[in-house]
Order: structure tokens, then sequence, then C-alpha cells
């Protein structure tokens, strides 16, 4: 039974990649938390001893959260690759070390729970800090209908293309039951974006970018 209750510092885990321009490869990973205490990890409260410092770094959807990206472009060749807290660039130096062990914990962590251990709160899915929170600050349906780019979990699938036939497709009117039942598909999706077996899965690829996000001189 899924009370809610954390047993591991970490809840509400939401993870997604995206395709955003097949002509220029880039790719957004992404991994979405809320944080918490418990016995074992003050997860939260190392959170907020960042925030004293680096006060940009607020999460403003709701600050006990941590968002995580990691973007990957190529160009001319070459990989070009970022990491993002909260929507705030980290760099890969002394100055941001810190932080980007604290990401790399949090993450490595993920990665080694059990399903069982994941906690996820009831309805979750339909809350701002899931809806608009796991592509931070901007609405997932530009990503499902791919205005924006494209879910890798339906690339090939053909539902990004009924996606944006139905939400943008001037000439497709709906009943008001199959809106209804359109904006419930993009509820179930978001939903499967937290699913715990779905996240734990997947987070060993972001594990492994945070660890080869190197140290380069990139500047105070």
């Amino acid at each position: 039974m899924n009370t809610g209750i954390s047993f591991t510092g970490l809840k509400n885990i939401g993870y997604a990649r995206i395709i955003v321009d097949d002509n220029v490869p880039k790719s957004r990973v992404i991994m979405n938390m809320e944080l918490t205490n418990d016995k074992n990890n003050k997860d939260l409260t190392n959170f907020r001893q960042i925030l004293r410092n680096r006060p940009q770094l607020k999460n403003d959807i709701n600050d006990k959260f941590v968002n995580i990206e990691h973007d990957v472009v190529k160009a001319n060749g070459c990989l070009y690759s970022k990491v993002m807290l909260n929507g705030k660039l980290i760099l890969p130096n002394e100055r941001d070390n810190y932080i980007m062990s604290f990401l790399k914990g949090l993450v490595n962590r993920v990665q080694n729970l059990k399903v069982k251990d994941f906690q996820v709160d009831p309805d979750y899915h339909l809350m701002r800090e899931a809806q608009e929170g796991l592509v931070y600050k901007e609405d997932i349906v530009d990503y499902l209908d791919g205005s924006k780019g494209e879910f890798d979990i339906l690339k090939g699938s053909g539902l990004t293309e009924k996606f944006d036939l139905y939400f943008n497709d001037p000439t497709i009117q709906l009943s008001e039951k199959d809106d209804e039942k359109l904006f419930n598909s993009v509820d179930e999706f978001v939903a499967v974006l937290h699913d715990p077996l779905y996240v734990k899965q997947r987070a060993s690829l972001m594990d492994a970018l945070l660890k080869s996000y190197t140290n380069i001189d990139a500047g105070s």
C-alpha cells in the first residue's frame, strides 16, 4: 500500500527524455523530484542550505522540488552539454562542484531504489508540480503534440501526430465527451512519466550523464 510517506527522503519522482530536433540532434533528459527529510537523509535541509548561498536556484513551482535537466546538442561533429537545476545553469567547475555532488547523489539513489520503495502521492500526476514541473515551467502538451519536441517513448508510435491533430487542427471539432477524453489521456501520460518502474529503468541514463559532466575550466 502506498501511504504517500517517504522513507527515502525522495518522493514524486518523474523522468522524461525529449528529442527536440532531428536535424540538429538535441536531447533533453529530465528528472524532477520532491525532497523530504527522514532518519537517513536530510535532503530538504541540505537543499535549503544550498539555497542560502544560491537563492536563484529555488524551484518556482514548489520550493521542495529539484528539477534536474541534462541537455546534449550535437553540432559540427561535436557534442555540447549542460546541466540545469530548476532552470538555472550549473557549471562543471569548482564553484558549482558541491551542487553537482548533491545532484549526483540524489540521482544515484533513485537509480538504486527498489520499485516498492518509490513514493508517489495519490493523484500527484494531476498536480501542477507534475504537469508543469517535470518539463520545468513549460506546458507538457507542447511536447505531446510535437510543437517544441517529442517524448522519446512516443517516437514512432503515431501518438504525437494524433495529439497534434486533436489539439491544433482548427477543422477538428471535438464533442465535450471527446474533449474530456483527450485531456484525460494527457493526465494518463503524465502518470506514466512518474511510474516507479519507468523512472527506475531510465534513471541510469541521467546518472551516467551527470557523472560524465566533466570538470572543465568554465569560469566562475
